[in-house]
């Protein structure tokens, strides 16, 4: 799960190209069922990859940025 955290996108991309070469060159799918399985894994990863790379902690509590140097 380590990978999934630290390259949620690059793992969404490898799921997708496995996916569409097994339903490529192992299922007798029409060119739709195959564009509607690949729309819904993408969508389903897309969820995945937010949740990874969203900021979970609110910054309203953060402290103010420092006053700039003066000359």
């Amino acid at each position: 799960m380590n990978v999934l955290k630290n390259e949620p996108a690059l793992i969404s991309g490898l799921v997708s190209a496995v996916i569409a070469l097994a339903i490529s060159f192992g299922a007798g799918l029409s060119d739709e069922q195959v564009g509607s399985i690949m729309a819904v894994v993408a969508i389903v990863l897309a969820i995945l990859v937010r949740m990874f790379v969203t900021p979970t902690n609110k910054t309203a509590n953060a402290t103010p940025p420092a006053e700039p140097l003066s000359d």
